[in-house]
């Protein structure tokens, strides 16, 4: 089963979410992520893009500043309202959608697809068939879409039971555990901000490349590239990411 609505929201509700995770995610990790799509995806001039799950718009909106047409999908009210806002005080014509990207119905209108920080998580395998089909469907004939997973085989070796995350004396804590029949992972974190605490459990499908690369190739999709990180590192077992760039056969 995918990850519920519920769940998603209540692991990203936007305040307690962008607290934690403001300082990994500022604009310089942004620009080097973005300029490393533009290079594997060949994106150039003014292109389509359009980003799935894409939270609080960070990526959308640095695409909308470079002059392309950018359309942002999120099924969370919380993170589409700051994409918005932002678009806005920054001047910026952005398309943001609060919306399933399992419902999206694009078709034949974009250069370039974005599937970024585990998103694809959140599906089971079922609905990451019926995804797989819609982005293929959404591309243009030669346009590519870049996908970036965790890598179930390095997980597995390395799955940390309980991490806490701290700051300012604010507390996030991470209590994991895999299950190998189901291959996902369950979540039971905690929020502890301002003397408060707020309970977030999430579960999220694990996926190893073998497995990523025969459901494109079901849905009429090809890997063109396949890396183990955003510095062009050889894929292998050990590689904590995923990062496909894959493209319509015809």
């Amino acid at each position: 089963m995918s990850t519920s609505k519920k769940e998603i929201n209540n692991l990203h509700q936007s305040d307690l979410y962008l607290y934690f995770y403001e300082d990994a995610v500022d604009e310089a990790r942004t620009r080097m992520e973005c300029t490393y799509i533009e290079k594997h995806c060949g994106i150039s001039g003014q292109q389509r893009i359009l980003d799935l799950a894409c939270g609080h718009g960070r990526h959308s909106l640095y695409f909308a500043e470079k002059g392309h047409r950018v359309t942002g999908i999120d099924i969370n009210k919380s993170f589409i309202g700051i994409a918005r806002k932002e678009a806005v005080d920054r001047k910026l014509d952005v398309e943001f959608l609060e919306q399933d990207i399992l419902e999206m119905d694009q078709e034949n209108g974009f250069d370039t697809i974005l599937l970024l920080f585990n998103s694809l998580g959140f599906f089971d395998r079922s609905d990451c068939q019926i995804l797989f089909r819609k982005i293929g469907k959404a591309l243009k004939p030669g346009g590519k879409a870049f996908i970036d997973v965790k890598n179930r085989d390095q997980i597995v070796k390395e799955i940390q039971p309980a991490f806490v995350t701290e700051k300012n004396s604010d507390l996030m804590i991470d209590r994991l555990t895999f299950d190998p029949v189901a291959g996902t992972t369950t979540n039971k974190r905690i929020y502890f901000k301002d003397g408060r605490r707020f309970d977030a459990p999430f579960t999220m499908h694990m996926y190893h490349y073998t497995e990523l690369a025969l459901m494109a190739e079901a849905c009429d999709l090809k890997v063109d590239k396949v890396f183990g990180g955003w510095r062009d590192e050889e894929f292998g077992s050990e590689s904590r990411r995923i990062v496909l760039v894959i493209s319509r056969k015809s």
